[in-house]
């Protein structure tokens, strides 16, 4: 009977330390207003990441390893563009990968940031990174332009925000 017990203890901790039940990703962006561009950190937890670049078709990337693909980044890149779209008046801005920062911790940071933008008007946002993998995913955004600050939360079914200037 104890055996049983003692199974069952080490069958939960065992599990806790892979399993999650919360699927979140962190977006802050800040408007530089010396280069005119948004710039974006994106925090994500990093065997969801590389569970969604895996259905995305995308080869191991070994990420923080020293067998790390060359190209990872453009692959990063390649799937936070299809999930991950900012346009100001209806036109789409350019991202440019800045880089990522791999934490012993299991989380990993890409850094964007956009073409430059002169002029705000309309500014909407699409996300939804990580929902094809998990219907439960929610993506918060942190969002400082001049004196605006704004924060939106993405999932599923709610995957586009807009503001207006």
């Amino acid at each position: 009977m104890g055996r049983k017990y003692i199974s069952i203890l080490i069958l939960i901790l065992f599990s806790s330390f892979y399993l999650h039940e919360y699927y979140v990703s962190i977006t802050d962006g800040k408007y530089d207003v010396k280069k005119q561009t948004l710039q974006f950190s994106i925090k994500f937890i990093g065997h969801d990441l590389e569970k969604a670049l895996e259905k995305a078709g995308t080869p191991n990337l070994q990420l923080g390893t020293k067998s790390e693909l060359i190209n990872s980044n453009e692959f990063l890149l390649k799937y936070i563009n299809s999930k991950f779209v900012i346009k100001n008046n209806g036109k789409p801005l350019q991202l440019k990968f800045i880089g990522k920062e791999i934490n012993n911790d299991d989380d990993i940071y890409c850094y964007i940031e956009t073409e430059k933008i002169n002029e705000f008007g309309q500014l909407e946002v699409f996300n939804s990174l990580l929902t094809e993998v998990f219907s439960g995913q929610e993506n918060i955004l942190y969002l400082e332009i001049k004196e605006k600050k704004v924060n939106f939360t993405f999932n599923y079914e709610k995957t586009i925000n807009t503001i207006t200037f």
